[in-house]
């Protein structure tokens, strides 16, 4: 039901602000490549606007559905803390923009310097504006509902962060990135995924997730963005297509550093499972 909402409430969402998104009223009714006429604003505006009916679907759900209360569904032990939402935005960004700013000195010909104020302002305050929601609805989806809901069945942090990887790739292998390489690709949003889903369920809060998630994109959008991806390249710096075997083998270096220095602030409480803390809490 989630997923349906998703596609056919996005689907709506964006016909009802295409027109708003600076694309030429004449492609509209001429017809033409709609999505190639829009300035990258516009572009990233569509693209975002429609993960609002995800965002309001998972909470529709979860608490009218399950009946759960929603505090339960980004925190099963205590009160949301914003400063452990810090933390995994700080540590994902020094973990992932430590490399490239590494490569910025060390490569400079590999990047362009990108900005224009006329393209990249507007570009900015839609990404801040919007890639919260579109973030923070991929977490509830995949790392709340989907790991409560294979919480219930298992109890293994390694099972239910594979899992959640794997299903966290499939949808972002549709991305124009993936061309030429799927393996490389699924490793690389696998990772992400992993890393993501392994913090969720030791803290049994989605708190460092939705930080870290954010982090990842804001940068990918505003500060490096790299040609065929599947957000427009209007990044401060841009480079060529994403070396997905370079990416991935940072990875194997970053997903344990974020695990180990996100640490601070778990829950001490004895062990059991994501699942049976909300499904208790909202009986």
């Amino acid at each position: 039901m989630i997923l349906l909402l998703w596609l056919v409430g996005g689907s709506l969402l964006g016909l009802v602000f295409l027109p708003y998104t600076g694309v030429n009223p004449s492609v509209l009714v001429d017809g033409g490549d709609v999505l190639g006429a829009m300035p990258g604003w516009g572009f990233l505006f569509f693209a975002l606007i429609t993960f609002v009916p995800l965002f309001v679907g998972v909470l529709l759900a979860y608490r009218w559905i399950l009946g759960v209360k929603l505090r339960y569904l980004f925190s099963t032990v205590q009160d949301f803390r914003w400063w452990r939402v810090g933390l995994g935005f700080w540590v994902w960004l020094i973990l992932i923009g430590g490399p490239v700013v590494i490569s910025l000195i060390a490569t400079p010909d590999q990047y362009r310097f990108n900005y224009q104020p006329e393209t990249f302002i507007p570009f900015a305050i839609i990404g801040l504006l919007l890639l919260p929601i579109q973030t923070t609805a991929e977490e509830l989806f995949f790392r709340g509902w989907i790991l409560q809901w294979a919480g219930k069945r298992i109890g293994n942090i390694l099972v239910l962060s594979i899992i959640s990887g794997v299903a966290f790739s499939l949808p972002h292998l549709l991305n124009p990135e993936v061309a030429g390489d799927f393996l490389g690709a699924f490793l690389g949003y696998f990772s992400v995924g992993f890393a993501l889903a392994w913090v969720t369920v030791r803290d049994r809060s989605l708190e460092v997730a939705i930080g870290a998630h954010l982090s990842n994109n804001l940068f990918a959008a505003l500060v490096v963005g790299y040609e065929g991806g599947a957000l427009p390249a209007d990044a401060l710096f841009v480079a060529g297509p994403i070396e997905w075997g370079t990416n991935n083998i940072v990875g194997l270096l970053v997903v344990p550093l974020f695990i180990l220095l996100t640490r601070a602030g778990r829950p001490k409480a004895p062990k059991i499972t994501f699942s049976d803390d909300a499904l208790q809490a909202g009986s």
